[in-house]
This record gives structure tokens, sequence and C-alpha cells, in this order.
């Protein structure tokens, strides 16, 4: 299951931002492995003064090259820039010398930080320039940057939330991924619109997707990490979820520990 769940990370840094599916003939190099693993482990031992050293490093095997790959990585590092501020301006000079690709990337996570010394840092023009310009994420960069609580549930929302539990093991990402299970009234959309037409044929087809990718990941999640079993456990027993999204993570919970839960 650990190995599983190293696929799941890089093929959603690497080839499928949104979906959280995973290939599991994906093959990974001994470098890439260690990165991803620092990054899936990191709030339970944090160690911020690794942060520039790693994103080097991610940079150079080539994992920040395409950006519609990055919600994991945006989460992750927005977390880590918001909880790590202050040493934010001594961490800029070494991600000014990222490819430019690289650092437009960065610049966004940057800015989804939303602290003083991010502002602060991407009102210089070059920077701001390159973090204005056209980007997959479709985060209005000019604007005041999104309440990650708050963004639209659609692709990138679950890996955002992933990414920021990843970085700090706190309850909120995981509340915001469970509230995505209200979606199981969407099942069997796809069948019901093989070929979508109107918009609400579509986002239901898309919400029955979403409820997939959270199940899949929550159970996956809740395996290799106790962190998240123990704070999907605290969201079921207070049972404010709605009763298809309760029964949809009991399901979770009895699949994780059986002889605790029943149907």
């Amino acid at each position: 299951m650990k190995q599983t769940l190293y696929f799941m990370f890089l093929c959603s840094l690497l080839a499928v931002s949104g979906s959280t599916q995973v290939h599991a003939n994906k093959k990974i190099s001994a470098s890439q492995y260690e990165l991803i693993n620092w990054m899936q482990f990191y709030y339970t031992d944090p160690s911020p003064n690794a942060f520039p050293n790693w994103l080097n490093r991610l940079s150079a095997e080539g994992l920040l090259r395409d950006e519609k790959r990055q919600f994991p990585f945006l989460g992750f590092t927005a977390t880590i820039f918001e909880a790590n501020s202050s040493e934010v301006p001594e961490w800029i000079e070494g991600i000014d010398a990222l490819p430019k690709q690289d650092r437009k990337t960065v610049y966004i996570a940057l800015w989804l930080s939303n602290t003083k010394e991010s502002r602060n840092l991407l009102s210089d023009v070059s920077r701001r320039r390159l973090l204005e310009t056209q980007n997959y994420f479709n985060f209005q960069t000019e604007q005041r940057p999104p309440n990650l609580n708050q963004i639209d549930k659609y692709w990138g929302f679950l890996d955002i939330q992933w990414g920021r539990f990843l970085a700090s093991g706190t309850k909120e990402p995981i509340a915001n991924i469970t509230s995505v299970l209200t979606f199981a009234s969407f099942l069997g959309s796809k069948k019901r619109y093989p070929e979508p037409k109107t918009k609400e044929e579509k986002w239901a087809v898309i919400n029955e997707r979403l409820f997939q990718s959270a199940m899949w990941s929550l159970q996956s999640n809740c395996k290799t990490h106790s962190r998240v079993m123990e704070i999907c456990e605290e969201i079921y027993e207070q049972g404010t979820l709605g009763r298809l999204a309760q029964w949809s993570l009991k399901s979770i919970l009895v699949d994780v520990k059986p002889d605790k839960y029943k149907i």
C-alpha cells in the first residue's frame, strides 16, 4: 500500500492532475522516490531548513516543468511558505534561480500563501510580470489569492487539499476532502449521461468522478497515514456530513478497521 501512495503523489505531479489516479507500472528513479517520500511524510517531522534544497532537487528532476500537474505541489508549498513566512525572504534567491517555468509555479504557490512576506516579494516587477502571465490553474494572480478552503470543487481541489495536509497534518484539509463525499448523490451520472450535453449533465459527470477520487484517496491514505484515519473517525463520529456522505465515509472505515466498524 505504501508503494501505491508513492505512485499516487508522483503521478499527480507528473501526469494526472486532479484525478488522483495511479498506474502501478509507473517507474520512478530512486531520487524521485526520495523526494516524494520527503513530501508525503513531511508533517510527521517538519524540516523547513531542508525545503530550499528539496525545491532545487525537484526542479532538477523535472518534476515542476508542467504547471498543470502541480496541484499537490501548490497545496504543499503554499502551506510551507505560510508556516515559515519569516524564512521566505532568505529562500527567494534560490527560487529566483530556478528555470523560468519552474519559477513561475513556485511563485504561484508563494502567491497562494498570502502572507505579508509573500506580498512584499511578489511586488518585485520581474516576479510579478512572470506570475501574472497566463496560467493553467485559472488563478487570477493580479487579484487577491483565493482562500484554499473555499476554492471550487473542481479538478485540483482534492490534490491541493492533500498537499496542504502533507505539509501540516491538520484536520482542515481532510474535512474539505470529506465534504466532497456529498457528491455520492451523483453516482451513476456517467452511465446516465455517456455523452453529456447540458451544463448540468457535464457537472453531474464531473461530480461523480470527484466523489470517486475522494473515496479512493481517503481509503488509501487512511491505510498509510494513521493521522488521516484519526481525523476521518473524528469527522464520522461528529455525524455532520449528511446521510449519503456519512455512509460513504463509514464504508471507508469499515474497510480499514473491520473489527471496529460494521455495515
